[in-house]
Order: structure tokens, then sequence, then C-alpha cells
């Protein structure tokens, strides 16, 4: 089946020019950007970044332009000291050069004093506080050192080959810093995950050591990084490898009192605790979840594949390529169903007004910000445009459900390791009913997938082993409650973590009450 592929570089030019659109809207309410669960968000840090670039090349520019001025004087004035020295008091007899010399020391020196004190790119030190507020905060970097544990936990990647660039056995042309690796070491010592730490600082130290170590002002204190990465190993228990750490922090830094009062107590502890083993490291337990984002389920044989005419007169005049998936619960995957315009116009109208996602609390009442949901949404009314209202009646003629009453399309962007864990779509009517007492129950789903990803993002259903991975102009519709109008648990899935590339889906949820006289008259099981 044909579809459109367009390069990321593409891809970054189009969210490039929407975004200027959308500059303003980045605050969200909690007061968080939430920069990594979005690539659009990330596409405006990237120009947030080339401007702030550009207005460090100017402070470079206004440093040069004081060095040459200083050097430039300091070339006149050591000629005419040469001259003054190499014949002192034959100089200073000539009245000329007395009192030219007695001026200079009075007025070119404090002249000069001035000229020192003055700053130098004080605009540009305006520009990066009026800029501040963009940048991510402590809590945006928090998010993102944890997508990039959940892409190494979910995939079960090496710490040595992310920080290379070797992503699920594909190599790009990137790789961490000692800066980046050592951020996410820190990251897993403050969560207590002492083994994942030790993995990440040994990189740090590693790249400390190599060709390639950072300079002030961002470089890294290498005694310190060595301190941390022994702290990691007496955690763990491995004293005798801390003591080896702490051995070449204390060479590097000799007159540490700190490390040197450290290094006497892992000696003692060597002595006292030789019957204490070091703990194990613990990987993440692989399931279903875990199987199914790797491509790992069984590859389904009895596939059924049809051009769907019957659920609407429409359908006549233009069938839908229809893939039948599973029966229960049952699944119908739709190729071909939007078209690269229709794309490009969602994203268009999305963009401005991408939010954080949230997921409903039952027992706050209100939707609430997880760590289980990591991406950007915005909702579309039905009536919002003539694509909109497109959209809509093509979902009813998939379906074959009347959608008055149901809920708005709603249009999500991935980001950094971006995901949406394990839940069920329809809320349980028995302890939701005020979100089900109008309209009913979400009987079905419809997910579109706008983009191709690269690397990861399925969707996994771990209970019925089925996995179904973006392509772009694809729709897949399941069915969320059985026949009794109960939730149906085999419904359970999940977005798997993106690992390289920009996840866009649009989804429709069909709310039940509407579909009395339209839903398949069946017996219940």
């Amino acid at each position: 089946m044909a579809k459109e592929m367009h390069s990321p570089a593409w891809t970054i030019r189009i969210l490039s020019a929407l975004l200027v659109v959308g500059m303003a809207s980045g605050q969200e309410a909690d007061g968080e950007q939430s920069h990594s669960t979005s690539v659009a968000g990330m596409v405006q840090l990237l120009q947030l970044e080339d401007k702030l670039i550009e207005n460090l090349s100017n402070y470079a520019n206004e440093l040069e332009g004081k060095l040459n001025i200083v050097r430039s004087f300091v070339e006149q004035m050591r000629a005419e000291s040469n001259k003054a020295m190499s014949h002192t008091e034959h100089y200073v007899s000539n009245p000329l050069n007395a009192f030219s010399l007695i001026r200079r020391m009075h007025e070119d020196w404090t002249h000069w004093q001035l000229y020192m004190e003055q700053p130098v790119g004080k605009q540009q030190l305006e520009y990066i506080n009026l800029k501040r507020e963009q940048l991510p905060s402590s809590t945006d970097l928090e998010e993102a050192a944890a997508a990039i544990y959940r892409i190494q936990a979910t995939y079960d990647l090496k710490v040595s080959d992310m920080a290379s660039g070797l992503l699920n056995g594909k190599q790009y042309n990137v790789s961490l810093n000692e800066l980046d690796t050592y951020a996410l070491g820190k990251y897993h010592f403050d969560q207590q995950s002492f083994g994942d730490a030790i993995q990440w600082i040994y990189q740090a130290s590693n790249r400390l050591n190599g060709p390639h170590k950072l300079a002030l002002p961002l470089g890294l204190d290498p005694a310190e990084v060595q301190h941390v990465y022994a702290e990691a190993l007496i955690k763990m228990n491995r004293y005798a490898d801390a003591l080896k750490v702490l051995h070449i922090a204390t060479t590097i830094d000799k007159n540490n009192l700190r490390l040197l009062q450290r290094k006497m107590e892992v000696e003692t502890l060597i002595r006292t605790s030789s019957n204490i083993s070091p703990k194990p490291y613990h990987k993440k337990p692989v399931g279903n979840y875990e199987r199914g984002c790797r491509g790992q389920f069984p590859t389904k044989s009895k596939l059924h594949c049809v051009y769907n005419s019957t659920n609407s007169p429409f359908l006549r005049l233009a069938p839908l390529k229809t893939e039948l998936l599973a029966l229960d619960p049952y699944m119908v995957l739709y190729h071909d169903v939007i078209t690269p315009s229709e794309i490009r116009e969602l994203q268009y109208l999305a963009v401005p007004t991408l939010k954080r996602a949230t997921v409903f609390n039952q027992k706050m009442g209100r939707n609430t910000v997880v760590k289980t949901r990591t991406s950007k949404v915005t909702w579309l009314t039905d009536s919002l445009n003539p694509l909109t209202v497109r959209l809509n009646r093509r979902i009813s003629d998939m379906t074959g459900f009347d959608l008055y009453g149901s809920e708005m399309l709603q249009v999500m962007n991935y980001g950094l390791g971006g995901h949406y864990d394990l839940h069920f779509d329809y809320f349980n009517a028995t302890i939701a009913k005020d979100l089900t007492k109008l309209n009913g129950d979400r009987i079905a789903t419809v997910l579109f997938y706008l983009t191709d990803v690269e690397q990861g993002g399925a969707t996994v259903f771990p209970n019925i082993k089925q996995a179904i991975f973006p392509k772009k102009g694809t729709a897949v519709m399941w069915y969320n409650l059985r026949h009794n109008n109960d939730g149906d648990p085999q419904t359970l899935h999940a977005a798997c973590p993106v690992i390289v590339g920009s996840k866009w889906v649009c989804n429709k949820w069909i709310r039940e009450h509407q579909q009395l006289f339209r839903r398949p008259c069946l017996t219940s099981p």
C-alpha cells in the first residue's frame, strides 16, 4: 500500500513554520512547560537555542572588540616604554617626555581602570535573563532523564550503547558528552537507583579522560565525579571498587580533606565488613508489554483483509481497506484512511494549543498530570472546520456508529521517550457515574496514525499479544465494551516509548448511548 515519506529535515521545517503561530502558548497551567513531552515543543527549544547561540556570539564579538582595542594600545605603550627603559634618565630629562609621563600616569591609567571595569555583554546578559522563563526547569530535566531510562528499560538497551549513539541496534551520528552522562548518573543517584547511577557515571568518568574533554566554564570537576561514583559503589556494597575510585579522586585533588576522610572510612568498611556481598543489579522485569514494544509477539497467521463497502452507502463508492486484527476484542486496522494534506492541516490546527496530556483521577474527580502519560494534546471540536466535519463523517463510515454525544477529536504529539502506560479507555460506569450518565461509556476507540515512527511507539495490547506499529495514514479501531456494556479487560493497552521519531496521532472516543440501534445485536457471553 502506497504511503508518502518525508525526511526528518522536512518535518523540522514544517514544525518550525507551524510553531511561529504558537510561540506564546508554551507555559502550562501548572507553571511547567513540559518541554520533553512533545517533539513540537522541543523544536521550539531548538529555535530558542539558536537565538541564544547568536546572543553568545554577539557577546564574543564585544569581548573581541574590547580585546583588540586593549592590544592595539598595549603595542603602542610597549614601544614607548621600551624606548624609555633603555635610557631612563635620558628619557625623563627631556621635559616633553617628563610631562607626558606624568600626564599618562595621572590620567591615562585612571581611564584604563574605568575601561577595564566597564562591563562587557550587558545587553547579551539582559537577553538571557529575558529568555530564562522559556528555558527548561529542573522538572523538565528530571522528566528527560526519566524518559531516557524508560527507553533503556523498555527496550533493554545498554548504557554504553546509548551513550555512543547506538539505539536499538541502529547507530546514529550523535553521542552524549560527560555533562550529559553525569547528569543521568546524578538523576539515578538521587532516585536511589544506584546500579543505574554507576553505569552512567562510569561513562562520564571515561569521557573526562577522553580527547574531547570540555573546558571551563562547562567542564566538570573530575574529583567530584569520582566522589559521586564512589558513593554509588558504596551504596551497592562494592567497597573495594569504591576504594579504587577514591584513590583516583585523592590523586586528582590531594588537599581535599573530605575525600581523604571518606577514603579512610571505606578502608575501615573493607576491614570490618568482609562478609557483606555486593548488591545485585536488578533489571526491570520483562512482561508482555515489553515484549510487544520490542516486536516480539508471534506473527498472526490468520489475517483477513477486505474492502469494507457495507458500513454506509458512501463506502459503496469509496470502500475502505480493512484488516481484521482480532475478534476478542473486535479490532480492525484501516489503511490509507487519511491523506497527507489532511495530516498537515491537523498538525497546523493542533500546534498552537498543544498542552501537557492529563489523566482523569477518579478519587480527585478531575484531570491531573501523571508520569505514566507523557505527551501533549489538543482538542478539536467536531464543527471546527470542513476537515473536522469530514473526519468525523469518515469515522462514522468506518465504524457504523452515530457520533452524536461522542468526544471531540484529540490530536496528540509524543516527545522524548513519549509513552502512555497500560490503561483502559473506558471509564467503568459503576465508578465514574458522572462521566457516563449523559452519553454512556466509551464503546469504541478510533486511533489515526499521522506519522511514521522510525523506532518504537507501538500500541500494545498485552492481554491478547497484539502490537500495532505506527504507519502514516492508517487507523486502528477497537471495541472497549463487551456486549453487556461492561468494560472489556482484554482492551488493556499502552503506547510504547518512542525511541527515535515524532509520533503524531489523532483519536476519537465514541460513546455508547447513541448506538442503541446501531450496535451489533449479539448474545452476551
